[in-house]
């Protein structure tokens, strides 16, 4: 069995990984890689809440997100490891909330800047492509054209990464840093010849050999599969709560079906005695 590290997938690893003003130029390589942005144009990045409260880390439904500003842009991203059906429309009403809160009332609508929302999910969202990069803006459909430029959402999918690693294709890359767990994993990616990447790696290797580190995250892991397990358990007695109300409703069903059927054939002997409707509908109504 291959040896297991912790991983950046978790989110407690994310942040703490990428919100380290030690790592300051490993968030600058993975934003400008995964975004496109060309290094000599991504001015000024600021993690606005590099900490983490230690209350949050126990908290089930506590997402733990990195929330930034990048020159006059604001940036949100986040590491959804477990499927959340509602997340793409969650991630939506972030960005949504994060773009209206920018101005107070009589502000300048020229002064609200781009808002861009990054998701990293160790899940398959979208089945209808196998591209493991969707980009969200708002269009006019009809007419092929943007509304605004001021609204990104960003979906990477880690399951759809597939095949070697390219220290040329850096996007594919650091999704392959995110998703990598195994001893074997982080050898490989530690030699790609990709200094931030590398640097990223030598910083797991670090946060794996902290013990309040890996306390940390092993709570944080109890606590999401506590999570876990909590809605699996929701969903079989939602289940098994369907099943016998399906019985005792079969059952009144066939009971009120069977009695029917049998006023039916009274009714039906009663008329060949000629006996009258009205008495009939006395008897069996």
């Amino acid at each position: 069995m291959a040896e297991k590290f912790i991983s950046a997938k978790l989110d407690i690893v994310f942040k703490m990984l990428f919100a380290d003003e030690k790592n300051k130029d490993i968030l600058e390589a993975l934003l400008s890689d995964i975004l496109d942005i060309p290094p000599e144009q991504l001015h000024n990045v600021i993690v606005k809440n590099p900490e983490i409260n230690p209350k949050h880390i126990n908290e089930k439904y506590y997402r733990l997100d990195l929330n930034m500003t990048i020159g006059n842009q604001l940036v949100n991203a986040e590491m959804q490891t477990y499927y959340d059906i509602h997340f793409k429309e969650r991630a939506y009403l972030y960005n949504s909330k994060q773009f209206s809160s920018q101005l107070d009332e009589g502000e300048d609508y020229s002064n609200l800047c781009p808002c861009i929302s990054i998701n990293f999910m160790d899940y398959v969202a979208f089945k209808d492509h196998d591209d493991f990069h969707s980009k969200f803006e708002v269009w006019d459909v009809e007419h092929n054209n943007r509304l605004t430029d001021k609204i990104e959402l960003h979906f990477f999918e880690l399951k759809k990464v597939k095949g070697e690693l390219d220290k040329n294709d850096r996007k594919k890359l650091w999704l392959q840093f995110l998703k990598a767990e195994t001893k074997e994993e982080f050898a490989m990616l530690e030699n790609i010849g990709v200094p931030a990447v590398e640097k990223a790696v030598q910083a797991i290797y670090t946060m794996s050999a902290d013990e309040r580190t890996k306390e940390e995250i092993r709570m944080r892991e109890k606590a999401m599969h506590d999570q876990t397990s909590m809605l699996a358990a929701a969903k079989r007695e939602g289940r098994a709560e369907g099943r016998a109300e399906g019985r005792a409703e079969g059952r009144a069903e066939g009971i009120a079906e069977g009695r029917a059927e049998e006023r039916i054939s009274i009714a039906e002997k009663m008329r060949a005695d000629e006996v009258s409707e009205e008495i009939i509908k006395k008897y069996l109504s």
